[in-house]
């Protein structure tokens, strides 16, 4: 055990060491412009907010990369669930300071982001409705990658078989025996998955015996009939 998490501390240090080097530059750029009482939506106060996103992006990508990396050291193959969720924070607390700085209010952006997410929303439902469903599919995991599996749905249009191979926000990679194929998640989420995913049909056809093959009469042989 204790091994194992030296492994773990080895394998993300490196990018912790990023991560750390961004969040201080970031906030220095923060007290910074909070300090020298900078004017609002001035040159100074873009150049900042810049400096801000910059850092902030490159400690959440090295954030998310140690995540990645203690995960592979562990030998677990679940998706990127966690390092999902550690962008999205991430990135939403470096626009909520860089915001700040420049003097945007809070208000008017979630307003008139909650319109355009209605009109984007209503644009692109299929899209909307694949990344919702990656995120179901990435926190419940009914099933990691490198499993072997059975899905049928209507949504799918019919079944597929294979492994899987990758797991996004968009798409479920499967490597069938015809060969690679990019299943969309609402799809995903809303298949039967498994071994019972089979059509019933398919299954009575493995049972039942060939009818084609018929016992032997007395002209090949075989035992005579009683009349």
């Amino acid at each position: 055990m204790k091994e194992q998490a030296l492994d773990v501390a080895q394998a993300a240090r490196p990018h912790l060491k990023r991560a750390i080097a961004g969040i201080v530059v970031a906030l220095a750029s923060l007290i910074a412009a909070s300090t020298l009482e900078i004017a609002n939506r001035s040159l100074a106060s873009f150049g900042i907010a810049a400096l801000i996103v910059i850092s902030g992006v490159i400690a959440v990508r090295a954030i998310a990369n140690a995540v990645r990396s203690a995960e592979d050291s562990l030998g677990e193959k679940r998706g990127t669930p966690l390092t999902f969720f550690v962008q999205l924070i991430g990135y939403s607390v470096v626009a909520l300071m860089a915001f700040s700085v420049i003097g945007l209010r809070i208000r008017g952006l979630l307003l008139g982001g909650a319109v355009t997410g209605v009109v984007i929303g209503i644009a692109a439902q299929q899209t909307v409705g694949n990344f919702f469903a990656g995120i179901v599919l990435l926190v419940v995991r009914p099933f990691k990658l490198g499993d072997y599996l059975v899905m049928r749905s209507g949504p799918l249009g019919g079944e597929y078989e294979g492994v899987v191979t990758d797991m996004g926000l968009f798409y479920v990679n499967l490597a069938t025996k015809a060969g690679p194929v990019a299943l969309p998640n609402s799809g995903v989420l809303a298949s039967a998955i498994g071994p019972g995913a089979r059509a019933p049909e398919d299954n009575e056809d493995e049972d039942k015996p060939d009818e084609t093959q018929q016992d032997p009469g007395p002209e090949q042989g075989g035992p005579q009939r009683p009349k």
